[in-house]
C-alpha cells in the first residue's frame, strides 16, 4: 500500500470524525454554483456532510448541502474547492497536510 494512500485515509478518518463541518465555497466553486443557478449573490455557508477518496483521479472529495438552501440537494465537490471554518480543529489538521513537503522532495 502507498503510504500518501495510508496518510490520505488517516486524513479522511480524521476528518469524518468531525463532521459535520462548517464551511465555505471558493471562487470556483462558487462560480459553478452560480452558473446552475443553485445560489445567489453573497456568501455562502456549507455544510460538508462526508468525506471519501476518489482515488488518484479524484483526489479527496466532499459531499456538501448549502447551509441556508430549505431543501435538502447535497453536492460533491473536491475538498480543495471548499474551505473549512478556520477555527474547526479538522481545518488544522488540513493545513497541516498542506504545508508538509512531498515524500520525494530534496
Amino acid at each position: 500500500m502507498d503510504f500518501d494512500q495510508v496518510k490520505r485515509g488517516h486524513f479522511i478518518h480524521h476528518l469524518r470524525r468531525a463532521l459535520p463541518l462548517s464551511a465555505h465555497a471558493r471562487p470556483a466553486l462558487i462560480a459553478f454554483l452560480r452558473e446552475r443557478g443553485v445560489i445567489a449573490r453573497g456568501a455562502t455557508r456549507l455544510i460538508v456532510l462526508d468525506v471519501f477518496d476518489a482515488g488518484d483521479a479524484g483526489g479527496v472529495m466532499c459531499r456538501f448541502a448549502i447551509a441556508e438552501d430549505g431543501e435538502a440537494s447535497s453536492f460533491i465537490a473536491p475538498l480543495a474547492q471548499v474551505a473549512l471554518q478556520r477555527r474547526h480543529p479538522a481545518a488544522r489538521l488540513r493545513v497541516g497536510r498542506q504545508r508538509q513537503p512531498p515524500p520525494d522532495a530534496p
